[in-house]
């Protein structure tokens, strides 16, 4: 039974009673209550867009199928149209779930991104492989390599192919803990350079224009969130670091790259969230520059524009508060910083850049929310419109 048909039951004939003791008492419009309860029963518009953007397939004990479209938008994109297929499901009725997911992105700018990845879960949840594959083409605004060349160089523009395919295999070891180990395929690619794109990379150094390397690593995760799509406490460490040998790939060197991070939840008053964020990404200094890190983008440095500052190696830090307003809205609040540098030897502390700014929150169903962020950082700002907390 559902509220408003409990509020019917409660206060009409509290109502009724009332009339009945009082000869002073006012006539009452039943009809207009009624008609009141029923416009307070109806949909709200967000609740019935959420129901239009997310469309259950199939439903059972073992399998649960659903399809989501919705829009996106960043700088690097624009505005772009994205469709989700996700499923959960079963191996035994007694064990835990398994999830997969496949993606399909495409924007008025020229990007697009197609992606199928997934984590499934082995009997009892103590064995699992985490798996991802996709293509994605970005046409990018390009300033060249390094710190120097962000702040000083002339805006020119190159296309960025990235595909990929990745398979780890976690172990559970004790409470939190997993060691795993796995393998990743990498093909990526700079084309359609202007002409100044060109000159930055040959005074850079860097001639490769494409190349695939095979990764072989090793993975170490600590996960203690109560939730992993919307935590409100707990913690989460990772530290992976893969060697890509000669052999296995077109790049005449072998080259290493390891990231690490580390993200902390906790509640604090009623619908108060602080959560932190911890990152880095270090590359070889001998690996083809359409492989480094590029700071800004939906995730992390948010505001600043998706591959301005490249390098090989990257480092970035954010708090951000969490608050729940009421039914499906929140809002968030957030400060951090970050760095590209191309060794700890050039590190420079005068080249750390700020990140700020503001999020509203419209919760679109138990693991889905809209997320809508203006994020400013030195002499940049920008908005960004996904699904789901930033981290």
């Amino acid at each position: 039974m559902n509220v408003n048909a409990v509020i019917r039951r409660i206060l009409l004939p509290v109502l009724c009673l009332a009339s009945a003791m009082s000869s002073y008492a006012q006539h009452i419009d039943y009809m207009a209550v009624q008609r009141a309860l029923d416009r307070a029963s109806q949909p709200t518009l967000w609740q019935r867009i959420a129901s239009r953007m997310s469309m259950p397939m199939i439903s059972s004990e073992k399998v649960q199928l659903s399809a989501h479209a919705g829009i996106a938008y960043t700088a690097e994109t624009n505005l772009a149209l994205t469709l989700t297929g996700s499923a959960t499901y079963r191996t035994r009725e007694h064990y835990p779930q398994s999830s997969a997911h496949a993606t399909a992105m495409a924007s008025i700018e020229g990007f697009y991104r197609v992606a199928l990845g997934g984590e499934h879960l082995f009997g009892s949840g103590n064995g699992r492989l985490i798996y991802d594959a996709g293509v994605a083409s970005l046409p990018i605004r390009f300033w060249g390599l390094g710190y120097e060349a962000a702040t000083s160089n002339q805006r020119s523009r190159y296309t960025h192919l990235i595909a990929n395919g990745t398979a780890t295999y976690l172990h559970h070891i004790a409470g939190g803990l997993h060691l795993g180990a796995g393998v990743d395929l990498r093909y990526g690619k700079g084309h359609n350079f202007e002409p100044l794109a060109e000159e930055y990379l040959h005074k850079a150094g860097q001639n490769v224009l494409s190349t695939y390397t095979t990764g072989l690593s090793l993975t170490a995760r600590y996960d203690r969130r109560d939730n992993a799509y919307n935590p409100s406490r707990g913690i989460y460490l990772s530290l992976t670091g893969e060697v890509r040998p000669k052999a296995l790939g077109s790049f005449n060197q072998t080259l290493w790259h390891v990231t690490a991070q580390a993200n902390l939840y906790q509640s604090l008053w009623q619908g108060a969230v602080a959560a932190l964020d911890l990152y880095g990404d270090a590359w070889s200094s001998a690996t083809p520059w359409f492989y480094w890190p590029m700071m800004g983008g939906q995730s992390r440095m948010r505001g600043y524009y998706y591959g301005r500052y490249t390098n090989s190696k990257m480092a970035t830090a954010q708090l951000e508060l969490r608050q729940q307003v009421w039914g499906a809205i929140g809002v968030v609040a957030w400060g951090g910083a970050g760095t590209v540098f191309s060794s700890l030897k050039t590190f420079d502390w005068g080249e750390i850049l700020p990140t700020y700014g503001v999020g509203l929150r419209l919760k679109a169903g138990e693991r889905t929310a809209l997320r809508i962020d203006y994020g400013l950082g030195r002499r940049c700002s920008g908005i960004i419109i996904n699904v789901n907390e930033a981290f």
